[in-house]
């Protein structure tokens, strides 16, 4: 799943104070036999993630996820604030498998800094990879090249806002544009499908509208003076469509979902701690070991589950349990598509509707940081009750608050299913 690279000024401006104060004496920014002692200092994405670093690195590490309570990894973007703790820390670790809509703006802000950049699934074999380049291969190549003029000294940053993970095939794509106060001109918008060189004039104005029906259509936006000069103009951003049918080659991100997905994930996890600590390699091992143990009895239990139960049909809010489908034989319905912010066809809501009243599906299954207005029609529609899945991406403040972690949250999902799957 990969999203446009954009980096805002207010972004990029806290790393140049850093930047410019990066002259401490070697007492004060080298390293010291005593400062590896000190824990790491750890950030994360997915909650998942947060929670294999906390458990393998122990006494070791100091882990804190960059999301806050029942944040929706789909869309969250961190603050500038959010950046430069990172910038400060030993390691990043995040999925590398396109779960992140910012992973290309962490690689261009933080590629000169000292913090260890770690993307813990960047090599695992993904649902639906045949048709998609992984996101490490995306970090740097949206460069774009037209030939408009550019003033270096009046150029500023253009946010472009509206932009979508995914579509589906005639979803419409509305953005906008905005500079910096002190640009001058009108917005021209410019487009190109991927398999053009050329950039062709679209439409004028602060919004631009069109209908995706190519994937890996390319939009950005230029002011241009009354001299017909470009001023100020944004990144590219990219259209992926995805109609999330299984069949259409989108990237499923989902895999810390799926217990054994996750031993691979908590393994590269143990690997690179091990680098940053090698003194404690054998502690990580053994606190990693005992996390495997737990992730395969958590695939029993669900490969259990599922195969005793009276059907494998269950109605989820978007579509993050393909592994599921894949691994234990489960057939989700899902509303959204592969990201929450991917709306139904009514075409789709009809044959979700459709294939619960024919299979008599009792359950309509949110998630704990997604709220689905349409989801809620579908429940209404069909007389269903609901269920809660936590989907790892965050963790709400009261799981926070009862000390829950990664296994005990699967467990309370598997006793999700055995309620959803046996009517």
């Amino acid at each position: 799943m990969h999203k446009f690279r954009l980096v805002p000024l207010s972004i990029v401006l806290p790393f140049l104070l850093i930047a410019c104060s990066d002259d401490q004496t070697p007492s004060e920014n080298g390293a010291t036999d005593q400062e590896t002692t000190e824990p790491l200092q750890i950030s994360t994405t997915l909650f998942a993630l947060e929670d294999f670093t906390s458990r393998i690195g122990g006494e070791h590490v100091e882990v804190e996820s960059v999301y806050p309570p029942n944040a929706d990894a789909h869309t969250f973007e961190p603050s500038s604030s959010t950046y430069v703790k990172i910038a400060e820390d030993d390691a990043f670790i995040y999925s590398g498998v396109g779960m992140e809509p910012f992973a290309d703006t962490i690689h261009d802000l933080l590629d000169e800094e000292t913090v260890e950049i770690i993307p813990a699934g960047e090599h695992l074999s993904l649902r639906g990879e045949h048709g998609h380049d992984s996101e490490s291969d995306h970090s740097h190549n949206h460069e774009h090249n037209h030939d408009h003029d550019h003033n270096e000294d009046q150029t500023s940053a253009v946010e472009l806002e509206g932009i979508n993970d995914h579509y589906h095939t005639g979803d419409t794509i509305a953005l906008t544009a905005t500079a910096d106060e002190d640009v001058q001109g009108d917005v021209t918008w410019y487009t190109r499908d991927s398999e053009s060189d050329d950039w062709i004039e679209a439409s004028t104005g602060e919004s631009f509208e069109d209908t995706a029906d190519t994937d890996g259509q390319q939009v950005y936006a230029a002011f241009i003076d009354d001299e017909e000069q470009t001023v100020a103009e944004s990144q590219v951003a990219t259209v992926h469509i995805d109609d999330h049918d299984g069949e259409s080659g989108a990237i499923d991100p989902h895999v810390f979902l799926d217990p054994i997905y996750s031993i691979e994930l908590a393994e590269n996890i143990m690997n690179q701690l091990s680098e940053l600590r090698p003194e404690h390699e054998e502690y990580f091992v053994q606190n990693y070991e005992s996390l495997k143990a737990d992730l395969e009895q958590l695939d029993a239990s669900l490969q259990s589950t599922i195969d005793s139960a009276d059907h494998n049909q269950i109605i989820v809010s978007h579509a993050a349990y393909g592994y599921w489908e894949d691994r234990y034989g489960i057939e989700q319905l899902s509303i959204h598509g592969l990201s929450s912010t991917q709306e139904p066809s009514q075409s789709e809501l009809t044959s979700i509707v459709e294939a619960a009243r024919e299979n008599n599906l009792s359950y309509v299954v949110f998630e704990n940081n997604v709220s689905s207005t349409i989801s809620e029609v579908i429940q209404s529609e069909i007389g269903a009750e609901s269920l809660v899945l936590r989907n790892m991406e965050s963790i709400s403040q009261e799981d926070y608050d009862a000390g829950e972690d990664y296994v005990s949250m699967m467990e309370m999902n598997i006793e999700t299913l055995e309620t959803a799957l046996n009517h």
